[in-house]
């Protein structure tokens, strides 16, 4: 029979990793045959707005056909026993295949909104899915969200390296040269590997947890040459590659009602701006939205950095869409949308006066205030201005991000914009995880 397994909350903010437990196991469903692995192991990022997540807010589906669904349960459940430590609150769901469609609502809205564990047990009852859970359990929600969300239309890939026990903890060794090589060669077949701007290396997280580095890619194929590049300072334990939702911008596809904005939604809105942008002490950017007669605070950070200078060049009646997550109001500051992308949908016509000339000099005449008058500074003759100039805008309709090192996990890179997947083909590499103990794999 086909099953669906969701793995979620194994790590902490002191370490661990959930993709780590996925792939302890992967290992041993592979090592023992208990099963076929009908798609790659799915890393689902959930919506990125929930303050109580873990790092990335991760969660992990694998699906495969086994004749022992009892004993693959018992596996993975292992596998989270030896991931555990104090502040997990970890849960596995086992699904049948046949109930999973069911689920699909479940995760698009653990995308754009907060679910509860009263849904997600109700789910759980109603299509009788096997159930383990830690701690409170609250992993329970991004497991079932990770076995809902099929990633049937637009996906990318990620080979996870994780890092020998010894290493864990330690300053992560890479050459840095050898990840801008891998990046210039094979071009927008992978991305986010580092940031332009600073040159600052992307693809190593900076934490306690066992991942020793991360590439992000189109394709399985590519990402295995990508590794073939890259000079490492220290042995690699173990890799996997991973279907995923990162780099989809899946949580921004849901367009959000400017009267009804909940806290920790994701989404987007459309409107007109308001008037120009304001940067306040911390460098932090504001504008304000107005869309069906409600005006919406919007942020752009200062960490963003040259994306803020966009929102500069706008000015009042530029037609824009925003998307991002809705924080929340607190005693001192307002409800906003912190912004992820900009489109520019329709620029306003900007307009200034063409400097009349003075009929009896024939030269051009000074400005002389906001009354629309011009003086001739030779005779001082006056003249009204009749005629304007298009000013030229520094700005295109098109969609604008910040730089690679702002962006979420889900941040769809500017070049995916327009070419994304539709589809998947269902085929799988035969090499798609490597186990240093386990060669033969």
């Amino acid at each position: 029979m086909i099953i669906h397994i969701g793995i979620d909350d194994t790590d902490s903010k002191a370490g661990g990793c959930t993709t780590y437990t996925a792939s302890e196991s992967i290992k041993e469903i592979l090592k023992d045959n208990y099963g076929k692995f009908l798609d790659y192991p799915k890393l689902i990022r959930l919506n990125p707005n929930i303050p109580w997540k873990t790092r990335g807010n991760a969660s992990v589906a694998l699906t495969l056909e086994t004749e022992n669904p009892d004993v693959v349960f018992k596996v993975v459940c292992r596998s989270v026993n030896r991931s555990l430590s104090t502040h997990i609150d970890a849960a596995v769901v086992l699904v049948l295949d046949e109930a999973v469609d069911h689920l699909r609502q479940f995760a698009s809205r653990a995308l754009q909104t907060i679910v509860t564990m009263a849904e997600a047990r109700a789910l759980c009852r109603k299509f009788c899915a096997y159930v383990e859970m830690w701690g409170k359990g609250s992993g329970v929600k991004g497991a079932l969200a990770a076995v809902g969300n099929r990633l049937c239309g637009d996906h990318t890939y990620e080979m996870l390296a994780y890092r020998v026990p010894e290493y864990w903890g330690k300053p992560r060794g890479i050459d840095a040269s050898s990840v801008y090589l891998m990046d210039g060669l094979l071009k927008k077949a992978v991305f986010n590997n580092y940031d332009p701007e600073t040159g600052r290396i992307l693809i190593t997280p900076h934490g306690p947890d066992p991942v020793y580095f991360g590439i992000r890619g189109e394709t399985p194929e590519v990402l295995i040459e990508a590794l073939n590049f890259l000079k490492l300072q220290e042995p690699i334990d173990r890799w996997v590659i991973f279907r995923t939702n990162q780099g989809t911008a899946q949580h921004l596809q849901n367009e959000l009602n400017p009267n009804h904005l909940k806290a920790y939604d994701s989404g987007y809105v459309r409107g007109t701006l308001a008037g120009r942008a304001v940067i306040d002490q911390g460098g932090h950017l504001y504008i304000t939205l107005e869309t069906q007669s409600t005006q919406i605070r919007c942020a752009v950070y200062e960490p963003t950095g040259s994306f803020r200078r966009v929102f500069q060049q706008l000015v009042e009646g530029d037609f824009i869409e925003l998307g991002g997550g809705v924080r929340r109001a607190t005693s001192k500051h307002p409800k906003v949308l912190n912004v992820e992308y900009l489109k520019v949908i329709h620029l306003k016509k900007v307009l200034q006066p063409k400097k009349p000339i003075c009929d009896t000099c024939k030269r051009p005449m000074k400005s002389k205030g906001s009354n629309g008058y011009y003086k001739c500074r030779r005779c001082g003759s006056k003249k009204k201005v009749t005629e304007f100039v298009e000013v030229p805008r520094s700005l295109s309709e098109t969609i604008y991000l910040p730089p690679p090192r702002a962006h979420r996990h889900l941040t769809k890179p500017i070049h995916r914009w327009g070419s994304e997947k539709q589809s998947w083909d269902g085929k799988m590499i035969n090499k798609w995880c490597w186990f240093s103990d386990l060669r033969d794999l």
